[in-house]
């Protein structure tokens, strides 16, 4: 364990000297995760990499081009892909509105999120609290809530694709706490997007978000990394994390294709965990279909949780537990 929240590569570096001794190993790939680390990875590329690790990450000026949100936008918009409007900030800016980051670090280091503006109070409390120089605003846009997956090889090649579609989400944008298979991947628009970022050399797990309003497919943001939900791509029984680990160790995507199992397929995305802290925070989640029964859509997908499995239920009963006897400190608006 560290002795402060801060990454380091002295930290770094004995953590994978550990490794080498647990298993022997001289060489290993490091798996992108958030983009906290992966920004570390950049910062320290070379250094890593002289200790024997691949990392599976294009430059540093293109990814930083697609998972910062004003250039991504800025980008697919370019290529005719439907982007929301944008709004210019000046007195008396309206809800409904989004702000979003215009790069996802700040020079602090801390993670800039996008905040949903969805009432005055909402904009006059925003403003109190945040440079609107560091953001970029746009029209709030309802609609089918849908994540394309894919992960495009590194030397050319079928890309392996898969996507979900959104129904229940912590408020102000935060992680999904329900989804479904759908069928996006399979379209036009789909195809669309792999072109353009073939175009653009880029290869690696990636996640795009697309809002489809009224037939209208609307780029929201893309994530050039492993995305929140991923677990449901192995419960679904699709092959894209076995295609990042041939592509990285044998340059064969379908090289552990057939370890991938369907035996123990779930229907369904179900965080129960998260749905709980944000009830116990004084705060509602966020419907992308007609509304339901909380009631009814926890005993229905309940067996469906990301962690009520054999290896990690000590988690879900955890994630429980913290949920009902921690504080959970919440604005409430005031007149």
């Amino acid at each position: 364990m560290r002795e402060t929240p801060e990454l380091s590569l002295d930290v770094f570096s004995r953590c994978l000297n550990e490794v080498r001794r647990a298993t022997g190993r001289r060489t290993f790939v490091l798996l992108p995760s958030t983009e906290y680390f992966n920004a570390f990875l950049f910062r320290h590329r070379t250094d890593i990499e002289g200790m024997g690790c691949d990392i599976p990450l294009v430059e540093a000026p293109l990814y930083g081009r697609l998972t910062n949100k004003s250039s991504a936008t800025r980008l697919f918009s370019s290529y005719g892909i439907a982007v929301p409007s944008e709004r210019s900030f000046q007195p008396g800016l309206e809800a409904p509105i989004v702000a979003k980051p215009n790069r996802n670090l700040a020079d602090s280091g801390g993670s800039l999120y996008p905040q949903l503006l969805l009432s005055p109070f909402q904009i006059t409390a925003f403003l109190a609290n945040h440079d609107p120089a560091d953001y970029f605003f746009q029209e709030f846009i309802t609609g089918e809530s849908l994540y394309f997956f894919f992960y495009l090889p590194r030397c050319g090649g079928p890309a392996v694709v898969w996507s979900q579609r959104n129904l229940l989400q912590q408020p102000n944008g935060k992680s999904m706490l329900m989804a479904e298979p759908a069928y996006f991947h399979q379209s036009g628009t789909a195809s669309r997007i792999l072109k353009i970022l073939r175009d653009q050399a880029f290869w690696g797990l990636g996640m795009v978000e697309v809002i489809r309003d009224n037939g209208r497919d609307v780029f929201i943001e893309m994530n050039p990394r492993i995305w929140g939900p991923i677990q449901f791509c192995i419960d679904q029984g699709q092959p894209l994390l076995q295609a990042f680990v041939g592509d990285a160790l044998a340059s064969d995507t379908k090289r552990f294709a057939a370890t991938t199992s369907t035996r123990h397929k779930r229907k369904r995305y179900f965080w129960l965990g998260g749905l709980a802290e944000t009830l116990a925070s004084g705060t509602r989640p966020v419907w992308h279909v007609p509304p339901r029964s909380l009631v009814g859509a926890i005993t229905t997908n309940l067996w469906n949780d990301v962690y009520l499995r054999a290896d990690s239920w000590r988690c879900f009963l955890h994630e429980l537990s913290r949920s009902i006897t921690e504080p959970h400190v919440h604005e409430t608006p005031k007149n």
